[in-house]
């Protein structure tokens, strides 16, 4: 997960409150968060300690839903969302794997086969998949 990001008709939502206080979690939360959103720069113990990536996205994202959903549901919400669609698996169902080629098309079929939506893809500049944004209600 790179993020959960609120908009308005389109236009992606930042820094809403950028005085926002972070509160850290630690035990089961931490762990689980840290399993299905990590960190991808900082160690484990490193990012139990500053938790930096996960302050960064909720005052830069989070705190534009704040109406909606305090700090814990924020994050509750983009677990859930992700394994709601488990992209991952239905990529491998679909024989999308890492180091496979297959064309644009295939999988942003994949994907509105699960997500009911067809997605926003990045891709680096040797046309490599970097990025799958999903736009939900």
């Amino acid at each position: 997960i790179h993020g959960l990001w609120p908009d308005i008709k389109g236009t992606i939502l930042n820094n809403c409150n950028p005085d926002a206080k972070y509160a850290s979690v630690t035990g089961g939360k931490f762990v689980k968060r840290n399993k299905h959103w990590p960190d991808l720069i900082l160690t484990e113990a490193a990012s139990l300690k500053r938790q930096g990536f996960w302050e960064y996205q909720f005052k830069k994202h989070g705190t534009c839903c704040s109406d909606l959903f305090n700090q814990e549901k924020y994050f509750d919400l983009a677990l859930i969302l992700k394994d709601k669609f488990d992209l991952l698996t239905t990529f491998r169902n679909k024989g999308i794997i890492p180091k496979s080629t297959c064309t644009i098309n295939k999988i942003q079929k994949t994907i509105r086969t699960v997500t009911g939506v067809v997605p926003n893809l990045s891709c680096t500049p040797t046309m490599e998949l970097l990025e799958v944004g999903i736009c939900l209600n």
